[in-house]
C-alpha cells in the first residue's frame, strides 16, 4: 500500500442545513464521529488531519490522536480547508505518495470501502462511484497537491479532477447509499426510516 496521508473536511457552514450539521445525531451519535471512527479504526500510521471551525470537533480528533487544524474563515470555501490540510500532512510526513480527502458528512460509508479505496490507489487520481454517480472520498497522488493548494473560493478537487479526467479511476462502491451526503435534515430521517423497514 502507498503511504497515503489522510483529510477529513469538517469546516463546512452547513447553512442548507438549518444549524450545525456536523453535529446532528445520525443513529444516536454526531455525524462528524462516523468518519472520525473509520479512520480511527483502519490504524494507519500516517497522518490523520481534520480541519474544522468547530471547537467540539477539534477536542474529538485530539482525543483520537488526529491532527486538528482550526479553519476559522469557512465562509472562504473548501479550497482553504484543502490547503491547511495539505500543509499539515506535508509537515507530518513528507514522503507520502498522496493524500485521501474525506468529507464529513457521508455518515453511511463503510470502513471497508475506505480500506478498498486504499489498497487500490497506485497513483493518479482515484474516486467512488456507483454506477453513473461520482463521489467522495477521493485520493490525489502528490503530484497534484501543488494544483490542489493553489485552487481559491468555494472550488474543491473536482476541478483538478476535471483538469486531468485521463488520470481519474472509480472504484464501484457496492450501496448508493454511501455515497450519500447530508445537505439536508429530511435527508437523515428519510434514510433512517428506510434502514427501520
Amino acid at each position: 500500500m502507498m503511504r497515503l496521508g489522510i483529510v477529513l473536511l469538517a469546516a463546512g457552514a452547513g447553512k442548507r442545513f438549518g444549524g450545525n450539521k456536523l453535529a446532528a445525531q445520525v443513529h444516536g451519535k454526531p455525524m462528524y464521529l462516523w468518519a472520525m471512527e473509520n479512520i480511527e479504526e483502519m490504524k494507519t500510521e500516517l497522518p490523520a488531519v481534520v480541519v474544522t471551525g468547530t471547537p467540539e470537533i477539534v477536542s474529538a480528533a485530539e482525543a483520537k490522536g488526529m491532527i486538528a487544524i482550526f479553519n476559522g474563515q469557512p465562509e472562504l470555501g473548501i479550497s482553504l480547508s484543502i490547503r491547511l490540510g495539505i500543509e499539515a500532512v506535508i509537515q507530518e510526513d513528507r514522503k507520502v505518495d498522496g493524500i485521501l480527502f474525506m468529507v464529513c458528512d457521508q455518515p453511511w460509508l463503510e470502513k471497508t470501502t475506505l480500506v478498498r479505496l486504499m489498497s487500490e490507489f497506485d497513483g493518479g487520481i482515484l474516486a467512488l462511484s456507483y454506477g453513473e454517480r461520482r463521489g467522495n472520498p477521493v485520493i490525489f497522488s502528490r503530484e497534484y497537491l501543488k494544483e490542489l493548494s493553489e485552487l481559491s473560493g468555494d472550488i474543491g478537487g473536482r476541478q483538478v479532477m476535471a483538469r486531468h479526467r485521463e488520470n481519474v479511476r472509480f472504484l464501484e462502491v457496492n450501496d448508493e447509499k454511501e455515497l450519500q451526503d447530508i445537505d439536508k435534515r429530511e435527508q437523515i430521517e428519510v434514510i433512517e426510516r428506510q434502514e427501520e423497514i
